[in-house]
């Protein structure tokens, strides 16, 4: 009888402690998606799912997983990639608060990605059509005769530059009163415009760190207007 009591005592002990370990690692991954540190809140739900495998820790480690991967790939310029996660996270069948916030945030990633993937290519085409027409010194002489017949100096002044579109974002999400958010040149929208990357990193002193996006701002080159990306 003793012998059994004490099994029992055992059992309810195990089970408190598996409790609270399921219990905290959820808080910590769901204080992480907050901040949208998904590589971090990818960690806390896949200890809670150790702990107790429930369909809301699975539904979590997946979704965040996902995002983390995407993101990762994204600021790597694998694009093709991050826009395969952020699909799939689009397609998750998300039934926790959570979950369905995550798959908002894929479906808002997914364009981005769709539009940086689409530049790439038109980039790669614009650098091809320039080789080709450095191997012909004739194109390259004719080019440069067009540009200074067609283009007055009013061109050349109303089109601003990649550090005057910078300072206008910089200003636009008043940077001065953020000394921990850092601005990066992403690409050229397929409007012409500058789209500007303004994100946080783990480590301010260390561009290399975890990169958590503040927002994503174009800029129109002859009006200089600043806009949001969604």
């Amino acid at each position: 009888m003793k012998r059994s009591i004490m099994v029992i005592f055992l059992v309810l002990i195990t089970s408190g402690c598996v409790t609270r370990n399921y219990d905290s690692n959820m808080d910590l991954g769901k204080s992480q998606l907050n901040e949208e540190n998904y590589v971090e809140a990818h960690e806390a739900f896949e200890l809670a799912y150790k702990e107790a495998k429930t369909p809301e820790s699975r539904e979590l480690m997946d979704l965040s997983g996902l995002l983390a991967s995407g993101m990762k790939k994204y600021d790597e310029q694998d694009f093709d990639s991050a826009k395969r996660d952020f699909e799939e996270a689009t397609a998750y069948k998300a039934k926790y608060q959570e979950g369905k916030r995550m798959v908002l945030k894929a479906e808002e990633m997914n364009p981005v990605s769709d539009s940086a993937t689409i530049e790439t290519a038109k980039g790669n085409d614009r650098a091809e059509q320039d080789e080709e027409a450095t191997e012909d010194g004739s194109k390259v002489e004719d080019k440069a005769a067009t540009g200074t017949k067609g283009k007055g100096s009013k061109d050349s002044v109303s089109t601003l530059s990649k550090s005057q579109a910078e300072k206008l974002v910089k200003d636009y999400v008043d940077m001065g009163n953020f000394p921990n958010l850092h601005i990066e040149h992403d690409h050229d929208s397929e409007k012409g415009d500058y789209i500007f990357h303004v994100f946080e990193v783990d480590e301010p002193s260390q561009k290399s760190g975890h990169k958590t996006t503040w927002g994503w701002y174009g800029v129109n080159k002859k009006t200089k207007e600043v806009y949001e990306v969604m």
